[in-house]
């Protein structure tokens, strides 16, 4: 796909910046160029623009990229809402990409954009476009081939590194590894059950936050596990392993797996039923 074919819809509430943006597409070649000041008004108007590409900023106000582009790819009133998503921002991290890739965007450009980086990225995404997911939990481009980022390289570099351990940390794979830590110790005895509760509450934020409905009910069942009481210890120690097993493998399982995802929350909860009829014999 040629720039001359591209439709875009330009979020920018600085004018600055949006006209800076405006000549970089056009010498490139692309004449459609619609810009809307802000993010809120984008959603009306793209109800009536067939735009196949939309450059916003995580910042973008009053709702940001992020929130704006997970509303985007839900609604059933914009016209085109498997339009590539580019967002751009002056704060730029690997957990930043990760939310990013997880809420439907296509690509993150890191700010200021010149030229060349921005019009190679659109031409990169434009032109090796992905499978669309439509699932309960998650709609956009295929996320398994990780986000398109581009921009600002060495101050990213320099963000990522510093930041390497914290990222690691707010990931969802450390929240479930902090959780199954817990687990353990409570199960010896060394850990309170509010210690276990808190970091099944960080699990279950996460996926609350990407709408994963098989991860929710697990850790909603997790929970019901945790708060029982007059469980045989034996069948408290079994539920709580089959929990913990199978809130780990969903996290490593790809949304895109639906039914096996759904047979895995599944085992979580008639393991934490199964262990109530214990209670009750």
């Amino acid at each position: 796909m040629q720039p001359r074919d591209w439709n875009i819809c330009l979020i920018e509430s600085n004018k600055f910046e949006a006209q800076i943006m405006l000549d970089l597409l056009r010498n490139a070649g692309c004449d459609r160029v619609k810009i809307v000041a802000d993010s809120a008004s984008a959603l009306d108007a793209l109800e009536l623009l067939a735009a196949n590409i939309i450059i916003a900023s995580v910042e973008a106000q009053p709702i940001d990229g992020v929130t704006w582009t997970k509303a985007f790819r839900r609604s059933g009133k914009v016209v085109n809402r498997k339009a590539a998503i580019f967002l751009t921002s002056h704060a730029f991290s690997r957990s930043m990409a990760e939310e990013c890739r997880h809420a439907g965007v296509n690509a993150l450009i890191g700010k200021p954009v010149s030229g060349k980086v921005l019009i190679a990225t659109l031409n990169k995404v434009m032109t090796n476009p992905r499978e669309f997911i439509d699932a309960a939990g998650y709609v956009g481009p295929c996320r398994r081939a990780g986000i398109v980022t581009a921009g600002a390289t060495q101050k990213r570099r320099k963000i990522d590194e510093s930041a390497k351990a914290e990222n690691e940390a707010n990931t969802l794979v450390g929240a479930v590894a902090q959780m199954s830590k817990a687990i353990s110790g409570f199960v010896t005895g060394a850990v309170e059950v509010e210690v276990c509760q808190a970091a099944l509450k960080r699990v279950q934020a996460y996926a609350v936050n990407a709408g994963d409905g098989p991860l929710m009910r697990a850790c909603a069942a997790f929970g019901l596990q945790l708060s029982a009481k007059g469980v045989r210890p034996e069948a408290a120690k079994s539920a709580l392993e089959a929990c913990m097993a199978g809130v780990a493998e969903l996290a490593a399982t790809s949304v895109e797996e639906t039914q096996r995802r759904d047979a895995m929350a599944e085992s979580v909860r008639q393991a934490v039923a199964k262990a109530a009829s214990l209670r009750a014999a």
